[in-house]
């Protein structure tokens, strides 16, 4: 059976008059788009396209069904105002996807408040330290940290942010403290991953790549912390997720400004879906002032 996103799609292609063009303003990837209509199109037993090469066209069915299609979501969306999507309550459900410490340090303790404010809006959260393609996954938001690629979903910059080499002092009195590249390749490390190799500027701003000892590979960064507190080995964390224990001094910094790039901004990220747009822009001044307390 098809879904309602499926229609949307169907719209958007429509309109654009390729699959190409419709997924770069839906923010999914060309296959996913073209899915949707072949599944739009076995539930309903029409062919809705003339394919070619080059682009799409409606059929005789298709341009029929697309003028009813519309009718049908203008339809919806004068449904949803009057049942209160317009007023000023927000309602529905929001699927938002963090790494575990965005959403442990920076989230939570905000929302109480948050839920006071907007009681009908309920929230979904999906931990993971990978950026997750949020239309594919069904996700309405992200909060995001590091550099973004390229896409048409929608960024909106939450704050600034660095990544930084650091360790337990217990580390560094047992091996002592790194002051060169060097010292840092024959030091033992806990990595994720994807987290082993890191472009390195000495002194001479010479730029290098630093590979480092693959001692340990963890999969979760709350793991990576955990790590680096017992003195396991030397990690790269963001700073704002490490801040309270750089205060405490339970880890220090090793080699200031030795990583390049180091910038890792926070962003709050969402599709091109202006259905969402109510609940998403509430819930991402949320989170803007919930980083903003932090600093």
């Amino acid at each position: 059976m098809y879904s309602l996103s499926d229609l949307e799609t169907f719209i958007l292609v429509a309109h654009r008059g390729g699959i190409t063009a419709a997924a770069h303003q839906l923010g999914i990837s060309a296959a996913t788009t073209s899915y949707r209509i072949t599944k739009l199109e076995k539930s309903l037993k029409l062919m809705l396209f003339h394919r070619n090469s080059r682009a799409l066209s409606l059929t005789g069915e298709g341009a029929i069904f697309l003028e009813k299609v519309e009718r049908i979501m203008s339809d919806l969306r004068l449904a949803e105002i009057e049942a209160g999507a317009g007023s000023s309550v927000i309602r529905g459900h929001l699927r938002v996807t963090a790494s575990t410490w965005v959403l442990s340090r920076f989230v939570l303790p905000h929302l109480q408040s948050f839920q006071t404010q907007h009681p009908d809006l309920t929230l979904e959260f999906t931990t993971t330290d990978h950026f997750v393609p949020l239309v594919e996954d069904g996700q309405d938001c992200a909060i995001r940290v590091g550099r973004l690629p390229d896409s048409a979903l929608i960024a909106r910059r939450v704050c600034n942010n660095h990544r930084i080499i650091c360790a337990a002092p217990s580390l560094l009195e047992r091996i002592g403290t790194p002051l060169s590249c060097k010292d840092l390749e024959c030091a033992p490390w806990v990595c994720l991953p994807w987290q082993t190799r890191f472009s390195v500027q000495d002194k001479s701003t010479k730029s290098t790549l630093l590979v480092t000892k693959r001692n340990i590979l963890v999969t979760h960064s709350d793991a990576l912390t955990e790590a680096a507190l017992q003195g396991v080995g030397v990690v790269v964390k963001s700073r704002l997720a490490i801040k309270h224990e750089l205060e405490k001094g339970s880890l220090v910094e090793v080699l200031p400004g030795l990583l390049n790039p180091s910038d890792a901004p926070v962003w709050f990220v969402t599709s091109s879906d202006a259905r969402n747009s109510r609940k998403t822009t509430v819930f991402g001044d949320m989170i803007c002032q919930a980083f903003g307390e932090s600093r």
